[in-house]
């Protein structure tokens, strides 16, 4: 594993013996883990004296350098974005930020490193206000300006459970990196940092503190400039504004912000299977009242010739079928297809094809009255272009049902090992209707009951997977309930679900 360290100067690396002597010993320190470690200077140095190369090869310590000016502003944050790609073209596991100016100690980085691998973080900070941290020597109106810096940063954008969101002592994973080399961040130095923070947190990586003692600069640390607090301030509000927009742009593929936690990283999908969750789907066809429930909703909407995509093992078809549609089920899964055949076989007005919604255009087929989607559509990362061919699939006039999951903040540990790219609230659900092409008819949330339940289970337990006897319990208990309350409230404003029902304009 390899660590690469930069390191930044405001005073052209005039304590780089010292600091190199440390970061030295933080190298030997992680050599019997099988950690390498290798340092980047950004900027110029001085010209007097020994130069920290010339230290750096004294000491056997691996040292480049990336061009530019590192000590003066804003220069600082533009160094650091450097030597971020510098460290990835380098091909490192991990990387570490720290002041070359003595006040932080490189010795402390192995406890930051392995903290950081241990739990999986995006971005690890060396704190002096959590606890364990300290400051000695700091002043007292610096220490109150960066503890009220940090309790603004936290409370305009959002940023949580960060106590020294300004400090640049901090470990980086290179997939945190990558997503802040993709954002504009201030260029102001406190609001860089700030703004890393509040940022990272909204792409869905974990950031966490370890306490660090900070000291005062070998060349003695600059006064804070009204200019610096004016540029701060002005900087929380457009990462406020930028923060909402990351949070929104996440919200369509939750499943990449589940990739980045380290507590559902581990329950993803298998890759030996087309469909990963296939124990869940088999003990959710189960579920006959929740079935009859999602099928009684979508039956008065649909027309006589109906196609159902992504039709699992045929729950839905069959009951469709029965209450007397035609119904052509078509699932493209391998491992899933074979079940449905078997299940289906022999049922009137059930035809089963395998192949997926483009297939069938491309084959001609189309001239469904009615298009309908249980549990498939936040499989689908690009749902828009998946509904416009589901437009295309219907005759004009025809009408598209979805059942789908609801409510973002439940995303869990089930919605990320069954494939969920998504969890839809009513806005998100229509802006796609609308985007597709099809005219809105009805929105409506389902099962009131079940959203405690299953943030409990999901997102605050993390169970991995949908057993039968929760299943069961779900269905004999929880559904129920659920359609006693829908008779009573008839558009309840939350649900575990989504239905919504949608037509393909006559035009």
């Amino acid at each position: 594993m390899r660590v690469t360290v930069l390191l930044a100067s405001q005073h052209r690396f005039a304590a780089a013996e010292p600091v190199l002597a440390e970061l030295d010993e933080a190298r030997r320190a992680l050599a019997p883990s099988g950690i390498e470690v290798a340092a980047l200077l950004l900027g110029a140095t001085s010209e007097e004296g020994e130069g920290p190369h010339d230290v750096a090869a004294r000491l056997g310590l691996p040292l480049g350098s990336v061009p530019g000016d590192a000590g003066t502003e804003p220069g600082f944050a533009a160094a650091l974005l450097a030597g971020f790609r510098a460290a990835l073209a380098g091909h490192a596991d991990v990387i570490v930020s720290l002041d070359a100016d003595g006040q932080h100690d490189p010795r402390q980085i192995p406890t930051l490193v392995r903290s950081h691998l241990a739990h999986g973080s995006g971005l690890t900070i060396g704190s002096r206000w959590t606890r364990g941290g300290s400051s000695p020597g700091t002043g007292f109106v610096r220490s109150g300006l960066s503890r009220l810096g940090n309790t603004a940063v936290t409370t305009v954008t959002g940023a949580r459970g960060v106590s020294d969101s300004t400090t640049s002592f901090r470990v980086y994973s290179p997939d945190t990196v990558r997503a802040l080399l993709e954002e504009t961040l201030p260029s102001e130095t406190y609001g860089f940092f700030s703004a890393m923070v509040a940022v990272v947190q909204a792409h869905g990586f974990a950031v966490d503190e370890v306490p660090i003692t900070f000291r005062p600069r070998y060349s003695g640390a600059g006064e804070v400039q009204g200019s610096d607090l004016r540029e701060f301030a002005r900087n929380l509000l457009p990462i406020r504004r930028r923060v909402k927009a990351i949070r929104k742009e996440m919200r369509s593929n939750q499943a990449l912000w589940a990739q980045r936690s380290p507590r559902l990283r581990a329950q993803a999908a298998s890759g030996e299977s087309v469909f990963g969750a296939t124990e869940e789907l088999a003990n959710l066809a189960d579920a006959d009242r929740f079935l009859t429930w999602i099928s009684d909703e979508l039956r008065p909407h649909l027309g006589a010739r109906v196609l159902e995509v992504g039709a699992g093992v045929g729950a839905i078809a069959t009951k469709l079928a029965a209450a007397g549609h035609d119904v052509l089920a078509i699932e493209p899964a391998d491992n899933v297809f074979p079940e449905l055949a078997q299940r289906t076989s022999g049922t009137p007005g059930v035809e089963v094809r395998k192949v997926t919604s483009q297939q069938l255009l491309a084959g001609g087929g189309g001239g469904f009255d009615s298009v309908v989607y249980v549990s498939v559509l936040e499989h689908i990362l690009d749902d828009v272009a998946e509904l416009r061919t589901a437009w295309q699939l219907l005759a004009p006039g025809g009408t598209l049902g979805l059942f789908v999951p609801a409510m973002p903040a439940l995303y869990g540990s089930l919605d990320f090992k069954s494939g969920h790219y998504r969890r839809y609230d009513r806005g998100l659900l229509r802006s796609v209707l609308s985007d597709a092409g099809f005219e809105v008819v009805e929105t409506k949330y389902l099962d009131v009951a079940g959203v405690v339940p299953y943030f409990l289970m999901y997102r605050v337990l993390g169970v991995p997977t949908l057993q039968a006897g929760s299943s069961k319990v779900f269905d004999s208990l929880i559904v129920p309930v659920s359609r006693f309350l829908q008779r009573r409230v008839a558009a309840p404003g939350f649900g575990k679900n989504l239905l919504a029902v949608a037509r393909r304009p006559l035009h």
